[in-house]
């Protein structure tokens, strides 16, 4: 398959992101970030507000403390078929990236666009002096997290909930 990546500069295609992320995702990808941010309503189950909630947080301007970094991968015709999301933050402290959204078509697996996606964002880490990446997976997430190893990626903590 023939497909290109971009970064996207400019906010003109957040109506097709939201509608991928949503086309896309799977209750296995649920971590502690979509529970905090919103977009998920428990552990199993995505919020009825997805769509606000995404186009939201897609939207969000740039601080002197966080980048929105969004790479896409799209086939021939224009149409995403990957993205990944990214956040570069500036502590003060470190400069590190936190990969806060990987997904792809369920159609194109298995042709390496992951990879192709995650190893330009990692490339361009390394440009912009990042530190480290940190990324979450939900637990059920098996293929993620067999894939992330693959590239070096390393556990550093497990996270605990208790529903109030």
């Amino acid at each position: 398959m023939q497909y290109t990546t971009q970064w996207l500069n400019e906010k003109t295609r957040i109506k097709e992101l939201v509608d991928f992320f949503i086309t896309h995702k799977t209750e296995s990808y649920i971590s502690h970030s979509e529970i905090i941010t919103g977009r998920a309503a428990n552990p199993t189950e995505w919020s009825a507000d997805l769509e606000s909630i995404l186009t939201a947080q897609f939207s969000e301007e740039d601080t002197s403390a966080s980048n929105l970094k969004i790479l896409i991968a799209e086939n021939n015709e224009g149409k995403i078929i990957g993205m990944l999301v990214f956040y570069v933050i500036n502590s003060g402290f470190k400069s590190y990236a936190v990969l806060e959204d990987m997904l792809l078509d369920q159609s194109v697996r298995g042709q390496s666009i992951g990879s192709t996606l995650l190893e330009k964002a990692i490339q361009e880490s390394k440009n912009w002096s990042i530190d480290f990446i940190l990324l979450e997976s939900g637990i059920n997430n098996k293929g993620a997290h067999h894939f992330f190893e693959k590239y070096g990626f390393k556990k550093v903590s497990e996270n605990y909930m208790l529903t109030l």
